[in-house]
């Protein structure tokens, strides 16, 4: 089984490095065949030349940087990455480790069962919060998901977790019909995946809060809502609707 991981970046410099070594070693030690795709959203700092420069050391032909050097957030960089990827499954996860990689292990065995869409979920029991996240954060975030299940008529303990992989089929067809490119792109792929009928799995996570995230609490919480009601007229057609 072969394994593509996207990460998705924007102005990263500080971290991606680390992300990529310690991804790439952690691979290495469980006899993965993978690879490595760093989805930019037009970064304008020196991420994509500490990524090709990581690339090059090494002669690493497994990682790749693609870009279209545009900025227009986190689900395009995700939707990117994916259209990118060849892997039997593809894991994406984020450039600042608020999970780790190590939490893959997870999901191998739902891997190796053929689920077709794992996400990890802090929500659940098993799952371990490291580091919280402001007391209001928390709270709209639950809030957040309370309303997209309502809106969206599905049961997800947590939407917005960046811990998330697909089987070939599902990724394709799911990205091939993602529209929403801002933050509650979560929202949108995931409700994706339940009417396109795939089977899904839930799978608790060891997560902890970035105090550095570029998330903009009142301008990103409202895009999400906005977003919601995006996802079901977009969709409406869809069957089982």
């Amino acid at each position: 089984m072969k394994l593509s991981i996207v990460i998705p970046v924007y102005n990263e410099e500080d971290c991606i490095e680390r992300t990529l070594k310690k991804t790439e070693e952690f691979l290495k030690s469980k006899n993965i065949e993978y690879e490595i795709i760093v989805a930019d959203d037009g970064s304008t700092d020196n991420t994509k030349q500490i990524v090709e420069n990581f690339i090059n050391d090494a002669g690493r032909d497994n990682i790749k940087f693609v870009t279209e050097n545009k900025h227009l957030g986190k689900g395009y960089a995700v939707n990117l990455g994916m259209k990118n990827a060849t892997g039997d499954y593809t894991l994406f996860m984020d450039a600042d480790f608020s999970t780790d990689i190590t939490e893959l292990e997870k999901f191998l065995p739902y891997m190796e069962e053929g689920i077709d869409v794992i996400i990890g979920s802090r929500r659940i029991p098993g799952s371990k919060i490291v580091v919280h996240q402001p007391f209001y954060r928390e709270f709209m975030g639950q809030v957040f998901t309370w309303i997209a299940n309502l809106i969206l008529r599905t049961n997800f303990s947590d939407f917005t977790c960046g811990f998330k992989c697909f089987s070939f089929k599902a990724k394709n067809e799911i990205f091939s019909q993602q529209k929403i490119m801002d933050w509650s792109f979560d929202a949108e792929i995931l409700f994706l995946a339940k009417k396109l009928g795939y089977k899904i799995k839930e799978v608790p996570i060891s997560w902890k809060n970035d105090p550095s995230t570029k998330v903009n609490l009142f301008r990103d919480t409202i895009s999400s809502f906005i977003g919601l009601i995006k996802i079901r007229i977009i969709h409406i057609n869809l069957k089982n609707f």
